[in-house]
């Protein structure tokens, strides 16, 4: 009995120690993880598409001054940033902070009347106010409270440094990969953010060949590329 109660001592002990060694399981979220529309981030090693149902890759981890982002598997095709020019949309005009929600929301509510062009009896219809089409096209996906939006400058910064990671992992969902061929200005994405110094007339493209900037006519048309915040409940 002595040499038996010896015996599983010792294979406790190896158990704890093997138990000691390993490495804490990492909790958190990385670039590479994967959205699903139940609201779950599954990593990729354990992505199932038969019962996982992707909707967006993070592509930037939770930082003190942004949550985890998300880039949506699929892109908009060319559309201007705004349907006429001497306007300002009221952005932030920021190249640094990560406010892409915010300057979408001026795109969708800031509007100007369309004085020369309405009747004063029917002000109210949409069609007599300028508008940033663009704008227009975000906030229509809502998966446990989570809304996309265009990306301000310095979110596309985040998503361009993590494209060799994101770009496979949005083929492997069935997405369309982020665009990095300069060819017919295909890696020219519009940011949210209007240029400081002329916000009534141009906002920042930003390249996804190089991660250079461009200031660019409002009206002018390119892709767009909507992202998601992670706020778990």
């Amino acid at each position: 009995m002595k040499n038996l109660s010896l015996i599983i001592m010792m294979a406790l002990s190896m158990v704890l120690t093997s138990c000691d060694e390993h490495e804490p399981i990492d909790l958190d979220i990385h670039p590479g993880y994967i959205l699903c529309s139940d609201g779950q981030i599954v990593s990729p090693s354990v992505f199932n598409s038969d019962v996982h149902t992707p909707v967006a890759v993070v592509f930037a981890e939770k930082t003190g001054k942004h949550q985890a982002l998300a880039v949506l598997l699929d892109e908009i095709a060319p559309v201007a940033f705004a349907d006429t020019l001497s306007f300002d949309q009221k952005t932030s005009g920021s190249e640094t902070e990560y406010d892409g929600y915010v300057n979408t929301v001026a795109l969708q509510t800031t509007h100007l009347d369309r004085d020369s062009l309405v009747v004063k009896d029917n002000k109210a219809d949409p069609r007599n106010y300028y508008t940033s089409p663009l704008g227009l096209l975000a906030f229509r996906h809502h998966w446990f409270f989570q809304s996309d939006y265009v990306p301000s400058v310095a979110e596309l910064g985040l998503l361009y440094s993590t494209l060799t990671i994101v770009n496979p992992i949005i083929e492997r969902c069935g997405g369309t990969p982020v665009n990095r061929s300069p060819e017919n200005a295909g890696c020219w994405y519009w940011t949210s953010t209007e240029v400081e110094q002329n916000k009534m007339n141009q906002a920042w493209l930003f390249s996804m060949a190089d991660g250079s900037r461009h200031k660019a006519p409002k009206t002018n048309c390119y892709r767009a590329r909507l992202i998601v915040e992670y706020n778990p409940l």
